[in-house]
């Protein structure tokens, strides 16, 4: 009999409770035990990884804690030996905590540098020079500051910046940059134990603890913003922090297995997993752009591998306080500007819709770097933003009443109140359950003779294709899989004269059922003509916030289940998902069937006669002012 058998690294065996992993193979088959063998060590190597995940988070976690207590604790400590001063609080108590380790920090990186170096940060810091203590000026390859350029840069930019008590901390920030760029934790051994003591902690100056706690307050360092720094620093600072960029070397990797630490790197594979061709407009691809945009803004954090749950957790406590649709004034500034503006002038923020977004854009994201295995976790991974998630009762339906003022108002019976476009998708969308959007978006072959019946066909596009001489930007998409769907046209419409309307379009040459509407970047046919309907149904005496014209899809839900139309049939014409498995294998009902269901519809409080009628005088319009056009479309 054949043995699997492996000695368990010393790192996990107090987890695992032995040496050693040994297993039988269950066979003396030399070419079956190879294979099982195989088998059992991708299954070791799984654990391993599993394990390794499980202390990156813990000392995550702990790093967190460590830098956060301790810079409050120092920051405090601060305040208390200036108690003295009135104005002196714990912002600027965290500034002086800051500014006196960029400072230290910066002091020994030139000194170890030598030469020139060492004797200009002498004469500066303790005024006086000893030639004879500090080496020759060298190059370093390995360093922070490899080059002479580089460190010619970094005394010019201390010598003319921090003798500027306004721009005080800013080139000192960049010698923190460097050596976080380069992951040099050992420049930064001092500082991480003063932090640690502060917050109690003994910490050893070496092993993953100490690297993370390092790496923090390194990024800590670099991207602290100074409280006496004015308003709009950064047009000041830009170019100096740009130059200084030309100088540092490439980022140290955080480990062969991490070809990829970026923001920008996860988004782009993300977009190739979905499918998303970044030279194209894409809604979601443009949104999560922007959560990302202000994520690095908020953490100043753009390496995957920095970030923690914490870090995730604060950035959206930052979000839910930005502005929603804010003045350009206050939507040019920086992010932290105007949450401080929003916060004073009482303005309204960011929906909790709109901030789970933001996570879900940093989740998905990140979730693409975990399976890459560029990152041991996904720190976003379980977090939910109160209030995020949609109930299906955010739009209320409108009652009988509304439904009676809406088709008996002058937009529904005067054939000059509105367009036609206008007309017909206020028709279709009462009777079919259809989302108003998807009606747009119907090509004339897509209303087609199914048997006996008229049904809408809902499609997507597969591919771009050329279409007359317009090139449409963008395939079409449906929300869901059920989305693409048949569904039956209402006896109404048809009485109304909706197939003479598409077979009008085809004769005037058009690609679109509704050929004057105008799509925005993302292929959206209805974005522009939905503030139009609305503001109508506004006009008529409608002005319930939760009612909008999206409500016709809840009261046709409602009026299907007062006519007893199947739950199930209301479920494919409305293109849900069904929740009854047994329906599911069976495709749905068939188109007859629907047409029983939906020729229910009636909406009681709505004499459909005189919509007909302006229905036909449209129609009589439109006919005259047509034209065959010649050929195929």
């Amino acid at each position: 009999m054949l043995w699997f058998r492996m000695s368990v690294p010393e790192r996990y065996r107090a987890r695992v409770g032995k040496r050693e992993w040994k297993e039988s193979l269950g066979t003396s088959v030399e070419a079956e035990a190879r294979a099982l063998h195989a088998q059992k060590l991708v299954e070791v190597h799984d654990l391993m990884r599993r394990l390794d995940a499980t202390d990156t988070v813990a000392v995550v976690d702990e790093a967190d804690k460590i830098v956060s207590a301790g810079f409050d604790a120092l920051a405090r400590s601060n305040v208390k030996a200036h108690e003295i001063a009135a104005d002196y609080d714990l912002t600027r108590g965290l500034d002086h905590v800051c500014f006196t380790m960029l400072k230290m920090m910066s002091f020994r990186a030139r000194l170890d540098w030598g030469g020139s170096y060492a004797a200009k940060a002498q004469e500066e810091a303790l005024g006086e020079v000893d030639e004879d203590l500090w080496p020759v000026e060298q190059p370093d390859p390995v360093g922070a500051f490899p080059t002479f350029a580089h460190r010619d840069a970094v005394t010019m930019n201390i010598e003319l910046f921090e003798s500027n008590s306004v721009f005080k901390g800013a080139a000192f920030r960049e010698v923190a940059r460097a050596h976080l760029l380069t992951r040099d934790w050992k420049a930064v051994e001092i500082e991480a134990k003063i932090v640690a003591q502060a917050a109690g902690i003994v910490l050893k100056p070496r092993g993953p603890l100490f690297e993370a706690v390092a790496e923090r307050i390194l990024r800590r360092l670099a991207e602290h913003r100074f409280s006496h720094w004015p308003t709009g620093v950064e047009k000041v600072l830009l170019p100096m922090m740009t130059a200084m960029a030309n100088h540092l070397p490439t980022p140290a990797s955080a480990g062969a297995s991490a070809p990829a630490q970026t923001l920008n790197d996860a988004f782009a594979a993300w977009q190739q997993r979905k499918g998303i061709n970044p030279e194209l407009p894409d809604k979601t691809s443009d949104e999560w752009q922007v959560a990302l945009d202000r994520f690095r803004e908020l953490t100043g954090t753009d390496d995957i591998s920095a970030i923690s749950r914490k870090m995730v957790k604060s950035f959206l406590e930052d979000v839910a306080q930005l502005p929603s649709r804010p003045k350009k004034a206050v939507g040019e500034l920086p992010l932290r500007e105007q949450i401080s503006a929003a916060r004073a002038a009482k303005l309204p923020t960011l929906s909790p819709p709109t901030v789970g977004k933001h996570l879900a854009a940093i989740r998905s994201v990140l979730e693409v770097a975990f399976d890459k295995e560029w990152i041991g976790n996904n720190p976003a991974a379980g977090l939910a933003v109160a209030g995020a998630k949609h109930t299906g009762t955010e739009r209320d339906h409108f009652s009988d009443e509304d439904l009676r003022k809406i088709y008996t108002a002058p937009l529904m019976t005067n054939p000059e109140a509105c367009s036609d476009t206008m007309f017909w998708i206020l028709l279709l969308a009462p009777f079919h359950g259809s989302r108003p959007g998807e009606h747009c978006k119907l090509k004339p072959h897509e209303i087609v003779r199914e048997g006996e019946e008229w049904v809408m066909r809902f499609r997507t596009d597969s591919r771009q294709r050329r279409v007359s001489d317009a090139l449409e930007t963008r395939p079409r998409r449906q929300k869901t899989l059920q989305s693409v769907r048949d569904v039956p046209l209402h006896w109404i419409v048809i009485e109304a004269g909706f197939l003479d309307w598409v077979a009008l379009q085809i004769q005037r040459g058009e690609h679109w059922v509704f050929g004057d509407l105008e799509a925005d970047k993302y292929g959206d046919r209805y974005k522009y003509l939905s503030s139009e309907i609305n503001d109508a149904i506004r006009a008529v005496g409608i002005d319930d916030p939760d009612k909008a014209f999206y409500s016709t899809r809840h009261s046709w839900r409602r009026e299907g289940r007062r006519r007893r139309v199947p739950e199930h049939d209301l479920d494919q014409m409305a293109g849900h998902a069904s929740t009854n498995v047994g329906r599911k294998y069976g495709q749905g009902s068939p188109i007859d069937t629907l047409k029983e269901s939906i020729d229910r519809f009636e909406f009681r409080s709505v004499p459909w006669d005189a919509v007909v009628a302006c229905a036909h005088q449209r129609l009589i319009r439109l006919a005259r002012n047509t034209l065959p056009v010649p050929g195929d479309v």
